[in-house]
């Protein structure tokens, strides 16, 4: 059961690819709309897998690589694609171009993410101190983030201006890759119980992304990653203890 729940993550996470890689520069609200499905069964069967398997006992090291294989796809490879297509659209001069494909130099920073996520990954594998926080920012958290962008680009036509966001996504492409490496302690949203006291940051985390939804709906996203952020910064010392 737990590999099965690995390998939805995965075919999603490959789905989305194809869905974007045929849609080339021609990226609609549909592909969007689709994508965000896909991605949200990935999270989900990410999230199920480990407690599927620790409930029932049967954590393996072939369940562990697996699924740090599947999330190289569905949080490296599929995130990596998202600012591609941006980038591409973006741009006006390409180093390769045929009718079914287009290269700019610039969606060449794209290809930091997966790169940089496959390194997080093989850096998880062999860290045993992230059972409770993680070090630097999780694969998943990362795509949410440029999923946010990709959807808000693709629906409003711009994410800030067109002039800004070639700038914007060249410093999110390193920074966020950075981020995925960086030994920066990160919370988990794991709960030993329910008191305020052991988990105030946490709950102050979720009220305000609970109202950042509310009122933003998919927009949130990067003000809720970056909140994330910000608040593992300012209670480190709570969250590594």
């Amino acid at each position: 059961m737990p590999n099965f729940l690995t390998l939805l993550n995965l075919s999603c996470g490959v789905l989305s690819a194809i869905f974007m890689i045929s849609s080339n520069a021609q990226i609609t609200t549909t592909t969007v709309t689709i994508v965000m499905v896909l991605m949200i069964i990935s999270l989900v069967a990410d999230f199920l897998d480990g407690m599927v398997a620790r409930l029932m006992n049967i954590g393996s090291p072939i369940g562990k690589e697996l699924d740090s294989l599947a999330d190289c796809i569905s949080f490296g490879v599929v995130p990596g694609l998202m600012l591609f297509s941006i980038f591409n659209h973006l741009s006006t001069d390409f180093i390769y171009e045929n009718e079914n494909l287009k290269i700019s130099a610039l969606s060449l920073f794209a290809f930091l993410v997966p790169a940089f996520s496959a390194l997080r990954l093989a850096k998880f594998n062999l860290d045993e101190d992230q059972s409770t926080y993680f070090k630097g920012l999780a694969t998943p958290s990362n795509t949410l983030f440029i999923f946010s962008l990709f959807s808000i680009y693709y629906n409003k036509g711009q994410i800030i201006n067109p002039e800004i966001d070639t700038y914007l996504l060249i410093a999110v492409s390193i920074v966020f890759s950075i981020l995925l490496i960086i030994d920066l302690p990160l919370f988990a949203l794991k709960f030993k119980g329910l008191s305020w006291a052991e988990n105030y940051y946490k709950y102050i985390f979720l009220i305000i992304t609970i109202g950042l939804v509310a009122w933003l709906q998919v927009a949130a996203i990067p003000l809720i990653i970056l909140l994330y952020i910000i608040i593992s910064i300012i209670f480190r010392k709570e969250i590594t203890k």
